[in-house]
């Protein structure tokens, strides 16, 4: 009997070191890897110049004074497995006037990856939570105080073909709940799905682009003379919040 409840208890003892081992790091090796990621505003893949006129696929003149958005849940992706990684804050307000708003490193037990997911906007909880602090305060201007909720996404700009007295255009794209929620999930995955291992002393940068000229036409068409003010959740700002899920494609992935 002594015998048979020792083999037990080195049993047991042998299964929780491996459920450790495996908690602790999915390579098996301890580590901690980092990654620093940065998102560019970019229109028809040209960096973003605020004021410099464009044209979209309607033959619209525009010009972008204003482009922020929401990012949470960032994970990255080993074919169809999400890994979240590491990160001081649960959101960061991305804005394109900002740049030390565009990059951030983040870290990871995960050491090969070939994709990268994220959510663009802030969840149904923390949208009742009432105002919040850091990226989440009122005063970085993404949050309705008569609606009690975020802005999940904000592009601002001028043109000729806006009805708007003034020629701007203004979309405050929000809403968290119901059929018409603008939260969304982004999955992209490297150019030529190329898998990448993290290694020690080395440094992997992921560049995303966030493309605004499709925020017109993502998925849906959205012509600037059609809507050139959408400041209410419904289900005109759900139709930009699909287009907007289309910004996003991984430009590159660098080792230094």
């Amino acid at each position: 009997m002594k015998t048979y409840l020792a083999y037990i208890a080195v049993f047991c003892i042998a299964l929780f070191s491996a459920c450790q081992k495996e908690l602790k790091n999915d390579d098996g090796t301890g580590k901690s890897y980092t990654v620093h990621i940065v998102f560019q505003p970019v229109v028809q893949d040209q960096p973003l110049a605020f004021s410099q006129p464009y044209t979209n696929v309607f033959d619209e003149d525009y010009t972008v004074t204003a482009f922020r958005f929401y990012i949470g849940a960032l994970s990255l992706k080993n074919n169809n497995t999400d890994v979240p990684v590491t990160s001081e804050v649960k959101y960061r307000l991305v804005d394109a006037a900002i740049d030390n708003t565009l990059s951030f490193s983040v870290s990871t037990g995960q050491n090969t990856f070939n994709g990268l997911s994220f959510q663009i906007g802030i969840d149904s909880l923390d949208n009742v939570s009432g105002a919040q602090s850091g990226d989440l305060d009122p005063a970085r201007g993404m949050f309705w105080t008569w609606n009690s909720g975020y802005i999940m996404a904000k592009l601002e700009g001028s043109s000729s073909y806006s009805a708007v007295p003034d020629g701007n255009f203004t979309y405050h794209i929000g809403g968290f709940s119901g059929e018409n929620k603008t939260m969304r999930s982004i999955s992209l995955f490297a150019p030529q799905n190329r898998k990448v291992t993290l290694k020690d002393n080395r440094t992997v940068t992921i560049l995303v682009n966030a493309d605004i000229d499709k925020w017109f036409h993502g998925a849906h068409a959205l012509p600037i003379a059609s809507n050139a003010f959408v400041h209410s959740p419904g289900a005109l700002a759900k139709l930009y919040a699909d287009n907007y899920a289309a910004l996003f494609s991984i430009a590159s992935i660098t080792e230094e």
